[in-house]
């Protein structure tokens, strides 16, 4: 069977404990949590828990599946191996056929997708259930932070979690550690603003993560420059570069969508919310757009592979002169 990560969590909640569980997914974290509110609901002693990573005994492992729980009703075994060679998947797919009623053995494995001709998934399948940990997707991980705040007795506002996402990614680890600071930062106060995500992320307030991509949809020049040079600053140049050049790249990207859905027919409020803009700080955003012409638009997005590419490319060039060209290209008057 296979399951979401919610249906497992509310299972054990309430006392529902099957004899296997498969993890599976990129967003290792994830698993691990999982994991964590597993052995969190079961509360084995130290009798009654068993934990594997790495290269593995899978003797070590199904002996430790078959032994009976003492003093208690069920046993935990819990196996991170990412990679199980061929040996060992034989033996716990062997256990998985007839597994102990009174163990839990939960695999975490970093195999991205469920193969449902898999051996190892079959077996966990039949003897339990197999849950799948997609890498959550940018909106899913705002709105997850913005929940995760409010538990803690904090607003987390919208466009502060968007900056979080934008330059931490979407590893659920990662996020809830740059939470935790943003809301040290905070203080006292209820809500959690962008200042507060900018100073936790290391960045002063002029050069916080959405301003260098508004100054390009605005086509501002000078403004545009002084910010790149800023983010430039934070780090090494050549370092810093590709996430200058992506955060350009990706304010050009977002106009040409915007473009097009306008042609579909979209409204304002149907291209806001696919495209997560705030209707006050991207409250000029279609204005500026209906400046543009498409051709201009996707003329910019070829401009920033050019660059792209010849940074990779060519090692003696100098990224910061290089991304000055850009914006000085993508910047001019059509």
């Amino acid at each position: 069977m296979e399951l979401r990560a919610a249906e497992l969590v509310k299972e054990w909640r309430a006392g529902t404990y099957r004899p296997a569980y498969l993890f599976v997914g990129e967003d290792v974290s994830a698993q691990l949590e999982a994991a964590a509110a597993l052995k969190a609901a079961l509360k084995p002693d130290s009798f009654n828990l068993a934990e594997f990573s790495g290269d593995i005994d899978p003797a070590a492992v199904v002996s430790e599946a078959m032994t009976m729980p003492v003093f208690s009703d069920r046993r935990l075994v819990v196996v991170r191996s990412p990679r199980l060679p061929a040996e060992a998947r034989a033996a716990l797919i062997a256990y998985l056929k007839r597994p102990s009623a009174s163990t839990t053995l939960v695999l975490l494995s970093d195999e991205r997708k469920i193969d449902p001709r898999d051996a190892l998934v079959k077996a966990a399948s039949a003897a339990g259930a197999v849950c799948l940990f997609r890498p959550l997707r940018e909106e899913d991980a705002s709105a997850r932070l913005q929940a995760q705040a409010r538990q803690a007795g904090k607003r987390l506002a919208a466009e502060a979690a968007q900056a979080l996402v934008a330059e931490a990614g979407t590893d659920w680890a990662i996020l809830k550690q740059e939470l935790e600071k943003a809301a040290l930062f905070a203080g006292d106060r209820p809500e959690i603003g962008l200042e507060q995500v900018a100073a936790c992320l290391g960045y002063h307030k002029s050069a916080d993560p959405f301003a260098l991509p508004r100054l390009v949809q605005a086509r501002s020049l000078k403004a545009g420059l002084e910010q790149a040079r800023r983010l430039l600053g934070e780090g090494k140049p050549g370092e810093q570069a590709f996430r200058v050049l992506a955060q350009i790249a990706s304010a050009a990207a977002k106009q040409l969508r915007a473009k097009r859905m306008l042609k579909a027919g979209l409204g304002q409020a149907e291209i806001f919310k696919a495209l997560r803009l705030n209707e006050y700080y991207d409250r000029d955003f279609l204005a500026i757009l209906a400046r543009l012409s498409e051709k201009r638009l996707r003329r910019d997005l070829r401009l920033c592979l050019d660059a792209e590419v010849a940074l990779k490319s060519r090692s003696w060039l100098a990224p910061a002169l290089e991304l000055e060209r850009l914006l000085v290209d993508i910047c001019a008057p059509a």
